[in-house]
């Protein structure tokens, strides 16, 4: 009986059936974006990543609000709720062995569905994705790879 399941483990391995299940993970962070003095304490975006959203965006200061790493090994639907009533969800698509991991988000405020896509994780990729703004400045979420941390994380 143990050798039957080690066969089909073994044959679902060979036949792709578990490349969807490849790892990684996903850094997602929300920043607000503003012009104004940021108050002391504020955790700001690191240097690199400042000097890209300030390119894009425009603003002298991005604070951290909140941040969570998503994990892709799993097929299933991930949330960061930093604020009740603005999130995002995140789900990692199926990936056929030796094709590129895509991640599906939809990011919504007040329950309602303001901006959808496909993102692939690459290094050195970043997402920024606007969002709306608030008081004087703009809510933004960065979606950003991170390598694994050890060979069990790792993909195909």
């Amino acid at each position: 009986m143990i050798f039957r399941f080690l066969v089909l483990a073994l044959a679902f391995y060979w036949l792709g059936l578990g490349s969807g299940m490849a790892a990684g993970k996903i850094w997602v962070g929300l920043y607000w974006a503003e012009n104004g003095p940021p108050p002391p304490g504020t955790v700001l975006a690191p240097e690199p990543l400042h000097h890209r959203l300030h390119e894009v965006f425009g603003f002298k200061h991005y604070e951290l609000v909140k941040s969570q790493e998503v994990i892709l090994r799993n097929e299933w639907e991930q949330w960061f709720i930093p604020r009740r009533d603005f999130f995002i969800r995140v789900e990692p698509l199926r990936r056929q062995q030796g094709q590129p991991r895509f991640v599906y988000y939809e990011i919504y405020q007040n329950g309602f569905v303001l901006a959808h896509g496909q993102y692939q994780p690459q290094d050195g990729t970043p997402l920024f994705i606007n969002g709306p703004d608030l008081k004087q400045g703009r809510l933004i979420f960065v979606l950003e790879p991170r390598p694994p941390k050890d060979r069990s994380e790792e993909d195909d």
